[in-house]
C-alpha cells in the first residue's frame, strides 16, 4: 500500500537560531542608527513573521488530519468512519483529499487513483509536494501507467526529504520507474545511496527491494533478482503477488520468476497441493495462481 505523506514539522532548534540571527541583525541594525536599515529590517521581520504563522497553521492542521489518519489504520470500521469524516471537510484542503486517496489505496487504489487526480498539483504545499508526488507516482506504478509516473518523478528530489523513511519511499518510487523506463543506469545509482541493505532505511526496506529487483531485472542480472524476490517473499510471500497482477504490467520472464518464488514456499505448496486434490475446492488449474497480488 501506498505511504502517507509524512507530516512536516519545526524543529525547536533551528527555531532557536533563527530567533537568535534575526535579534543579532536588529542588534547590528540599532546600533548602526540608520533609518533605511531599521525600515527594511523591520519589513523582514514582519514578512518572516507572516511565513511562520502560515507554516505554524500549516502544521497544526496536517496534525489533525493525522489524528484522522490513525482511526483510519485502526481497522475496516475506522477506516470507514475516517473517509467519513474527510469527505465532510469536502474538497478544498488539499491535504484532506490526499489522506482521503491515501486511506481508499488499502481497498481500492483505481478509486484511490481518481480521488488523487482531482488535485491541483499548485495548489500543494511546497512542504508536502514531492510527498504528494511520490504517493501519486505509486498509484501510477500499481495500475501499469509507467510513463505518467515517470512524469511526476522528474520532479521528485528524494535526497530534499528531511524524514529518512519518506526519503526512501521516493528513492524507492523514484528508482522502480526509472528501471521501468529505460534508465536502469540512474535507478541502480540512486539504489547505491539509499539501499534496501541499510538499517537506515529499514521502514522502506521492501519498496527499495522491488525496485532493486527492477533494476537488476533491466539489466538482466537474474541471479540478483532471485536473491531479492526471495528478500521479499521473506517479508511476506503474498507481496509477490504484485508481480502476478495482469494490470502491473509485468514483464513474462520476471513474472515467472516471481511464480517460482511463490512455490517454492511451504505454505503455497500446502495451498497447491490442496486446491489440486479432488474435492480440494480447486479446478485442478495452473498452481499458485491463486494467490492474491497484494498491492504495497
Amino acid at each position: 500500500m501506498p505511504e502517507m505523506p509524512e507530516v512536516p514539522g519545526l524543529k525547536v532548534k533551528n527555531l532557536a537560531i533563527g530567533g537568535a540571527v534575526l535579534v543579532a541583525i536588529w542588534a547590528l541594525v540599532i546600533s548602526s542608527e540608520s533609518k533605511i536599515a531599521m525600515g527594511v529590517t523591520a519589513a523582514l521581520t514582519v514578512a518572516l513573521a507572516v511565513a511562520a504563522i502560515w507554516v505554524w497553521r500549516f502544521i497544526v492542521k496536517q496534525q489533525a488530519l493525522m489524528k484522522i489518519a490513525q482511526k483510519g489504520t485502526s481497522g475496516p470500521e475506522g477506516r470507514e468512519a475516517a473517509l467519513k469524516e474527510l469527505a465532510a471537510a469536502g474538497d478544498k484542503d488539499v491535504m484532506n483529499v490526499v489522506l482521503r486517496a491515501q486511506l481508499e489505496a488499502q481497498t481500492d487504489p483505481d478509486q484511490a487513483l481518481a480521488t488523487l487526480e482531482k488535485i491541483d498539483m499548485k495548489k500543494v504545499p511546497a512542504l508536502a509536494l514531492d510527498q504528494v508526488r511520490g504517493l501519486k507516482a505509486q498509484l501510477f506504478l500499481l495500475n501499469g501507467r509507467l510513463e505518467d509516473a515517470s512524469q511526476i518523478c522528474r520532479d521528485i528530489q528524494p535526497s530534499k526529504a528531511q524524514e529518512v523513511s519518506a526519503r526512501g519511499m521516493l528513492a524507492a518510487t523514484v528508482a522502480e520507474t526509472w528501471a521501468r523506463t529505460g534508465r536502469a543506469k540512474e535507478a541502480r545509482e540512486m539504489l547505491s545511496t539509499i539501499s534496501p541493505d541499510d538499517a537506515a532505511y529499514a521502514q522502506s526496506r521492501v519498496p527499495l527491494l522491488f525496485a532493486r529487483v527492477f533494476a537488476n531485472f533491466a539489466e538482466t542480472k537474474l541471479g540478483l533478482v532471485k536473491k531479492d524476490l526471495t528478500a521479499i517473499a521473506r517479508e511476506n510471500v503474498n507481496l509477490l503477488g504484485r508481480f502476478l497482477d495482469p494490470r502491473f504490467k509485468t514483464a513474462p520472464e520476471l513474472a515467472r520468476l516471481a511464480q517460482e518464488i511463490v512455490m517454492s514456499d511451504p505454505e503455497m505448496q500446502k495451498m497447491a497441493r490442496k486446491m489440486g486434490s479432488p474435492g480440494g475446492g480447486g479446478s485442478g488449474g495452473r498452481p499458485g495462481t491463486s494467490i492474491r497480488p497484494t498491492r504495497r
